[in-house]
């Protein structure tokens, strides 16, 4: 037997119906669909369709029919019982009509499905049809689960609360219900539809959306040049999951056209921890030279560089292009990391690090330049981004998520502290 609180299906209504027109006895009905009797009638009652009166000559429908006498209501010359005429309709000219009720609508089975006595019968006909029924119910359900369940006055602290963030600070419903959970009395998604819905003083379109993308007018050659040098993104692929789980993918974020300076960035896959640095030009040595930077800084920090950063992933730029330096280390005659390369055009394979240049865009627009913003303003940007809690990763930042992976001198000293997620303002007054 299915457990006594499912909702009824479409199936279960037809087996309602074809119970009905069979004369089946309501507690047949209620034990064949695991249900209560009271269910059952309920059902058929609630989702019955009003058909109207089918209204003959032949049936009189007032309860004093039997034993009216009255006479002359449509002529005063006929003498004949009204109650009895078959020219006229007496219950609609007589003030003293009262309908009576059909004994088959008024109690179970509360339709006509199935009457023998349909043809000829005035009363108000009810009818029971299972699309119909099904329909209804599902618009209740869908209803009582829409609109605002607040109060006017908890919908206006709501309001105070989120609508700053969202405006201001340009951070997602997630992240504020995350940093608010005790202060929000509705779940994350619930917050969205609200936004959505027009229920709070910010609108969608204070929200963030994705940038839109180039759509490419003829395809191009996706051969990596790396394919025999064990770097190519099939090499990748071929690690150990573990390994390209915990991976650091490599990248460039660019400014103005006329910048000589660019943006360097490495972000941890686990983690979602993101280093950036500003290098004077756009080119391998430039690359190379943050690199050895790291591995000093990490010796410092009582590490070495091939504990953190072991794989790492980038694309086909040709800053990346000396694979041998960047691989080998600044400080003894050995390998620090192993350099993989993605497929030509193919920025999806690097995923994580082209979602967090979203939140750099946030800040830094393309086409802004990167000459003047200084190393303690990156670091400063580093830090909202690190403090920024991520849904996919429980909501925890991260900077906390990789405090067992990179010592927290290494952090310091690069400028990246932890930031109040009330605080974090990813937008262009930031810097």
């Amino acid at each position: 037997m299915r457990r006594p609180f499912y909702h009824l299906t479409r199936d279960d209504r037809e087996v309602i119906l074809e119970a009905i027109i069979e004369g089946i006895p309501l507690s047949d009905i209620a034990s064949t669909l695991g249900k209560s009797p009271t269910t059952i009638s309920r059902e058929v009652k609630a989702h019955r369709v009003d058909e109207g009166r089918k209204t003959t000559h032949f049936t009189n429908i007032c309860i004093y029919s039997k034993e009216c006498n009255r006479t002359s209501l449509c002529d005063p010359r006929c003498r004949k019982p009204c109650a009895h005429c078959f020219s006229r309709r007496c219950y609609d000219l007589c003030d003293s009509f009262i309908e009576d009720s059909c004994r088959r609508t008024s109690r179970w089975p509360y339709v006509c499905n199935g009457c023998t006595a349909k043809r000829g019968c005035g009363y108000a006909r009810y009818l029971y049809h299972p699309s119909v029924a099904d329909a209804s119910a599902n618009k209740i359900k869908s209803e009582s689960r829409s609109g605002v369940s607040l109060s006017k006055t908890e919908l206006v602290a709501l309001d105070k609360l989120v609508s700053p963030l969202l405006k201001t600070n340009k951070q997602s419903p997630e992240v504020i219900w995350k940093a608010n959970s005790d202060k929000i009395a509705v779940s994350a998604p619930t917050l969205r539809r609200y936004l959505d819905q027009g229920n709070l003083s910010a609108i969608r379109l204070d929200l963030l959306s994705a940038p839109s993308r180039k759509v490419r007018s003829k395809p191009r050659s996706k051969v990596s040049r790396h394919k025999d040098d064990g770097r190519s993104y099939r090499d990748f692929i071929a690690l150990d999951e573990a390994l390209r789980a915990s991976c650091w993918e490599l990248d460039t974020v660019h400014g103005s056209l006329k910048d000589r300076s660019c943006l360097l960035t490495l972000i941890n896959r686990s983690t979602l921890l993101l280093f950036i640095f500003k290098i004077e030009a756009c080119t391998a040595e430039c690359v190379v030279g943050i690199l050895d930077y790291l591995e000093l800084l990490c010796q410092e920090a009582g590490t070495s560089f091939a504990d953190i950063f072991s794989v790492i992933l980038t694309d086909n730029g040709g800053e990346f292009s000396d694979a041998e330096a960047i691989e080998s280390s600044c400080t003894e005659s050995a390998k620090r990391c192993a350099l993989y390369y993605c497929d030509p055009y193919c920025s999806s394979q690097k995923p994580y690090i082209e979602g967090r240049h979203t939140l750099i865009r946030r800040v830094l627009p393309k086409g802004q330049s990167f000459d003047r913003i200084s190393h303690d303003k990156i670091a400063l940007l580093a830090s909202h981004i690190n403090s920024y809690p991520a849904s996919s990763r429980g909501g925890m930042t991260p900077i906390d998520l990789s405090a067992s992976l990179v010592p927290g001198s290494l952090l310091e000293e690069l400028g990246i502290v932890p930031i109040n997620t009330n605080e974090v303002a990813l937008t262009r007054d930031l810097l």
